[in-house]
């Protein structure tokens, strides 16, 4: 299967990840959405992200997962496996997100950080709660303060 360049160096990136034995169930999930990627629809990735929730379990997922994936595995690529796993789980995501928001109000992990301003959901089910959290990120750790901001201004013109 040929891969655009973005999928590729994602592919490389989970090949020289393997110095960190990553569970073989999270490496396929990652392999699969990143092959699908560049697919007009994804048709594997759904049942590889179910197959994580099965060997994983669903309590405290977000911080299990990321305690098994290595650092060279980017938190874009991170963040698109814990979008998936959202849909795979009896609550559609409902307690991922809430460890996500704790990472955010917590504010001191940036790798955490990236991977929360990069899901598809936005953190907290409060616009105020979430600008305040945000804002503060946004000062502590101003390498994704425009992320931040984005995220801010989206949900305001929502």
């Amino acid at each position: 299967m040929a891969f655009d360049k973005r999928t590729q160096k994602f592919v490389n990136g989970l090949d020289s990840a393997k110095s960190k034995a990553m569970h073989q169930v999270v490496e396929r999930a990652l392999n699969v959405i990143a092959a699908e990627s560049s697919e007009p629809e994804y048709t594997e990735a759904f049942n590889a992200a179910h197959a994580v929730v099965v060997e994983f379990g669903e309590e405290n997922l977000a911080d299990r997962l990321l305690a098994d994936i290595p650092d060279s595995i980017s938190f874009r690529q991170v963040a698109r496996l814990f979008d998936f796993l959202a849909w795979q789980t009896d609550d559609n995501g409902s307690a991922m997100t809430r460890i996500v928001e704790r990472w955010l109000v917590e504010g001191t992990d940036l790798r955490k950080i990236q991977i929360a301003l990069n899901l598809e959901v936005y953190p907290f089910a409060d616009e105020h709660e979430m600008y305040r959290v945000l804002s503060d990120v946004a000062v502590s750790l101003p390498q994704v303060a425009g992320r931040c901001q984005l995220l801010i201004s989206a949900r305001k013109s929502r």
